[in-house]
C-alpha cells in the first residue's frame, strides 16, 4: 500500500491568478474591494444612466459602478490592448423590440470609457502602445493578490466547517 507522506505546499504553487477563480467571486470581490478603499472615481450620473440604449432602465444595484469597472479590470486581464468597442461588444446585450426578433446591442461606450479612466487613476491600467488599454505592473500584482484572496476565501463571508 502506498501511502503518501504529507509534505505541506511542497511542488505546489502558492499564488494564483484571475484564471483560476470563479469570475462572478472575483469581480464581487475586486467591487467590495473598490467600494471599501473609497479611491474610485465615480461619476455623478451613474444614478441616471443606462448601461446600453437595449436596456429598458438604469441598474437596480446601487454599487453596479464597481461590478461594471470591476469587470472591465478582468476583461482587459484575460484581453490586453482591448479598446472601448471590444468591451461594448463584450457587455453587450440582446434588445427587446417588442414583436420584432431580438437583435445584439453593443454596451454603452462612453460608460466604459469612464470605468477604464476611472481605474487609470488607481493606476491599474494604462493605455496600451498600439491601442486599447493594458494593465500595469502594479495592477496585475493587485488583481493576482485579490485572486488569491478569493481562492482561499479571504475577506468574504466565513465558510462554516463540517
Amino acid at each position: 500500500i502506498n501511502k503518501k507522506k504529507n509534505v505541506g505546499n511542497v511542488g505546489r504553487k502558492k499564488g494564483a491568478t484571475v484564471r483560476d477563480v470563479n469570475s462572478w467571486r472575483w469581480i464581487k470581490a475586486t467591487a467590495k474591494h473598490f467600494k471599501t478603499e473609497g479611491k474610485l472615481f465615480v461619476p455623478n450620473c451613474t444614478e441616471l444612466v443606462k448601461t446600453s440604449h437595449g436596456r429598458d432602465r438604469a441598474p437596480q444595484n446601487a454599487d453596479w459602478y464597481y461590478i461594471r469597472c470591476a469587470a472591465v479590470l478582468r476583461a482587459i486581464y484575460l484581453r490586453p490592448g482591448e479598446g472601448t468597442g471590444g468591451l461594448a461588444k463584450r457587455f453587450g446585450i440582446k434588445k427587446n423590440r417588442g414583436s420584432r426578433p431580438e437583435i445584439t446591442t453593443r454596451a454603452s461606450r462612453g460608460l466604459l470609457h469612464w470605468c477604464c479612466r476611472s481605474l487609470e487613476g488607481l493606476k491599474l491600467l494604462t493605455k496600451g502602445k498600439e491601442a486599447g488599454r493594458v494593465l500595469t505592473k502594479e495592477g496585475r500584482k493587485k488583481v493576482d493578490t485579490l485572486a488569491f484572496n478569493v481562492l482561499v476565501r479571504r475577506g468574504g463571508k466565513k465558510v462554516a466547517k463540517k
